[in-house]
């Protein structure tokens, strides 16, 4: 009988044992189980950190090419800007020594007409002061003949002088070959080599410029 009952209890220790073996073996399981899904959970969330992380380098690289892009584009118009910059500065340039130049040759120009209108009328001049050369009877009509010649020549002298017009003094001058044309030589007592002793035509003078040299006898 109380082998029976021993024979009862080991039966009963042996399923109580192989129940907690089993008991224990089913924690390991889920154990294992959870530490798998642990696992897998962390490795997901690392996949998605590199997921992440490559969008972000992604999108960085994407923006520094853009910003790249735009300095390229920038750095281009600058230098497009400063060619067109340089352009303007050269017509600008051009524009100011062709308004330069055409001013000069108005100038040149108006003078030149100036100068012939002068060289037209001086010889009515001429011709003025060799009336006034001429004797004339003392009477009223002949004087009064030769104060209007005076009158008239007087009028056309001062308008000459306002256009800047001037006459070269050559009597009793020394001969300057700028400034005047001789046309005879003679021994004149008293009279030093090369000195202008007569006149027979009067220079003028235009704004300094000889338009017309005088011309002259000089004393040898």
């Amino acid at each position: 009988m109380d082998k029976e009952k021993d024979t009862i209890e080991y039966q009963t220790n042996e399923e109580e044992n192989n129940s907690a073996k089993d008991v224990s073996h089913d924690n390991e399981n889920l154990s294992s189980e959870n530490s798998a899904d642990i696992d897998s959970s962390h490795n997901t969330s690392e996949d998605e950190k590199n997921v992440e992380s490559d969008n972000s380098n992604e999108e960085k690289n994407n923006d520094e090419g853009e910003i790249e892009e735009l300095k390229n584009r920038l750095k281009q118009k600058e230098e497009e800007a400063n060619e067109y910059l340089e352009m303007a500065q050269r017509l600008k340039a051009e524009f100011e020594n062709y308004r330069r130049r055409t001013e000069k040759e108005k100038a040149d120009l108006i003078e030149y007409g100036k100068e012939q209108v002068i060289l037209d009328i001086l010889p009515v001049i001429d011709n003025f002061e060799r009336a006034l050369e001429t004797q004339y009877d003392d009477n009223g009509e002949n004087a009064s003949f030769k104060e209007g010649i005076n009158l008239i020549y007087r009028q056309f002298k001062g308008i000459l002088e306002k256009m800047g017009v001037k006459e070269i003094e050559s009597l009793g001058q020394m001969f300057d070959p700028y400034k005047h044309h001789a046309v005879m030589q003679e021994e004149a007592e008293g009279k030093k080599e090369n000195e202008i002793i007569e006149v027979f035509q009067k220079g003028y003078m235009f704004n300094n410029k000889v338009i017309r040299p005088s011309m002259v006898k000089v004393a040898k």
